[in-house]
């Protein structure tokens, strides 16, 4: 029984928890996140309560992590109208926030209590990938036949002939997508793939959890939560790479799971080595940065998994082996163009675009090299801190200069760098805000997802993903069109392209089938709903980071907490994912975070596991 001095610290802390209102509002109101964070901090109290020793590890790290989750959700509060109240403030919500992290860790090093003779069964397998897909299937008749984004043309174009294939999208997502539109030619047909496909990895991952010792209950609201997130409804009915490329790095960490609680035996199996070596592949050709997640959460693995370095190391052979081959394919046989490199110097072209805006400090020669990428006026003009699009696609944007002499460019923005520190780090927290960040300014508004049907986009880059001049007709876009497929052709295979009637053919095939058509109207308005207020009023909480992000922390450092330490190495992959995007993110836009923030639920609950034999794999 609880004695009466834990009940009034609970009612104390509880009381405390007030302040936070006035740390993060002016009208001190009761909100329905305020109520969720009391019945939630309630809830670890009294679980934990019995079990809390004050340990300077547990406690330094919930510090710390309070101050991060403190500066990410700063929104120019406290509100207490003068020092001595503010100060009140502050201090009240430090300590109730610490508080929380500080339960939170107790819970996560609490194990699932098993019973050793529940065995899940396989319909759990199926209830579990069931829900997601049939909430994922309403969004897809909403929006049938897809949602479509300026790269879903670009790949799309590829996919029928349009456009030479090109490395700047993953060329494995551009051949699924030719390949499923060759069977249904429609971007239909690409999309319910994806859903499956999507469907059955969330479905396995849960039933893993479950599996190895997780309540049913826990993997049936993860389910639901993974249906009802409003970015995966949205997201699993667009022809984006990113979605299927957070649910492989899904299924690649529970693997990396199945592989850790084992002590390594499951990799004994030949079926289970094929498999992991064919999920890595996927992954490391379904975005840019899959490569680098790949390849060191597979390092990680071969260090510490001593007794099973021979099978890891033939996991990393056959895996970068397969990719070379593949990679043979795309540049010998489909002659696909190689990545643009301005691509991935988002993050150095805002700092460039800051130090300009703001008149920093430039010599003579570094203002003469970058202004002869892109004059100075338009650095000014075309810099926004959270979006880097205006300057990549500035008209007068002269990437030559860069790809004739990279080394030349990282000199120079090094040499800038010296002069202009302060602006570059501000410039670089800013692109990265949504990684990290939870208040949004004002007016700011996250960008993931297009409201436009198919046939709103103009015709210019539905057909061929560029932009063309004002007025042309359909006509004159396509000799435009051909004319730029002709340079795309010759510079890729030194042949001459097919010839104009038949790339009308072409395009006719290609852009018959975009057109949107919603199969469920009534259901259309709910989705639009739904994205609207995602948009507008819950971005902060579902269209950010930072709390996916302080929810890792927090699991990572309790297993920090905890002997032994070998449980680690299935945060490899979204760690590197986060590492990824936080060096190279190609814009602010949400889907880059996707890709980590689409594990986070299954690593933070597989937290509590215990650790399993050989028997339980």
């Amino acid at each position: 029984m609880l004695n009466k001095k834990r009940v009034v610290v609970g009612v104390l802390l509880l009381l405390l928890s007030l302040l936070t209102i006035s740390y993060y509002s002016e009208s001190f109101k009761l909100t329905l996140t305020w109520l969720l964070f009391v019945v939630v901090l309630t809830v670890l109290y009294f679980r934990q309560v019995r079990n809390i020793q004050l340990q300077w590890s547990s406690l330094i790290t919930s510090i710390v992590i309070s101050l991060f989750w403190m500066a990410s959700s700063y929104n120019g509060g406290p509100y207490g109208g003068n020092f001595i109240f503010n100060s009140i403030i502050l201090l009240g919500t430090f300590f109730v926030i610490a508080s929380f992290v500080f339960l939170l860790l107790l819970e996560m090093k609490t194990e699932y209590k098993v019973r050793e003779e529940r065995k899940p069964k396989w319909t759990l397998f199926v209830l579990f990938s069931s829900i997601p897909f049939v909430v994922w299937m309403m969004s897809f008749l909403a929006y049938y036949p897809a949602k479509m984004t300026f790269d879903s043309y670009f790949q799309w174009g590829m996919a029928h002939g349009i456009r030479q294939y090109s490395q700047w999208h993953p060329l494995l997502h551009t051949l699924w997508i030719e390949t499923t539109s060759a069977i249904y030619n429609s971007p239909a047909s690409y999309i319910f793939s994806q859903i499956i496909v999507g469907s059955l990895i969330v479905g396995f991952a849960i039933y893993t959890l479950v599996k190895m010792g997780a309540n049913i209950w826990i993997g049936v609201c993860i389910s639901i939560g993974y249906a009802l997130y409003p970015v995966a409804m949205i997201y699993s009915a667009t022809a984006w790479k990113d979605f299927p490329f957070a649910a492989f790095i899904l299924l690649f960490t529970v693997l990396i799971l199945k592989i850790v609680q084992s002590n390594g035996l499951w990799l004994k199996n030949w079926w289970h080595f094929a498999a992991f070596v064919l999920v890595a592949f996927v992954c490391i050709n379904l975005r840019n940065n899959g490569i680098m997640i790949i390849i060191v959460s597979l390092l990680c693995l071969l260090i510490f998994m001593k007794n099973y370095r021979l099978i890891l190391t033939g996991v990393i052979v056959g895996t970068l082996g397969l990719n070379f081959l593949f990679s043979l394919v795309m540049t010998n046989v489909l002659h696909a163009q190689p990545n643009p490199l301005n691509q991935a110097l988002a993050i150095p072209s805002q700092q460039i675009g800051a130090t300009f805006y703001n008149n920093g400090n430039f010599t003579p020669e570094l203002k003469e090299y970058f202004t002869s990428i892109l004059p100075e006026e338009n650095w000014k003009k075309d810099y926004n801190p959270y979006t880097v699009d205006p300057i990549k696609h500035d008209a007068k944007y002269n990437s030559s200069v860069i790809e004739d002499d990279f080394g030349l460019y990282i000199k120079n923005w090094f040499k800038l760098l010296t002069a202009n520190f302060g602006t570059y780090v501000e410039a670089y927290l800013n692109q990265v805000a949504v990684i990290w960040q939870f208040y949004s300014p004002e007016d700011y508004k996250v960008y993931f997802d297009t409201p436009a049907d198919i046939q709103e986009m103009r015709y210019d880059v539905r057909a061929f993903a560029k932009f063309f001049p004002d007025g042309l007709s359909e006509e004159e876009m396509n000799k435009l069109g051909y004319q730029g497929y002709q340079v795309e052709y010759k510079n890729a295979t030194g042949k001459e392209a097919v010839s104009y009637s038949e790339y009308k053919e072409r395009i006719k095939d290609s852009t018959n089938p975009l057109i949107s058509i919603s199969k469920a109207p009534g259901i259309k308005k709910i989705t639009d709903d739904i994205f609207v207020k995602t948009t507008e009023e819950w971005q902060n909480y579902l269209l950010k980071g930072a709390i996916p992000l302080v929810l890792l922390v927090i699991a990572i450092a309790a297993v920090c907490l905890q002997r032994p330490k070998k449980k680690l190495l299935i945060f490899a992959p979204v760690v590197m994912a986060i590492i990824t995007i936080a060096v190279a993110m190609p814009a602010t836009d949400f889907r880059y975070c996707y890709s980590f923030v689409f594990t986070v639920p299954i690593v933070f609950f597989a937290t509590k596991l215990k650790n399993y034999k050989e028997n339980q794999i």
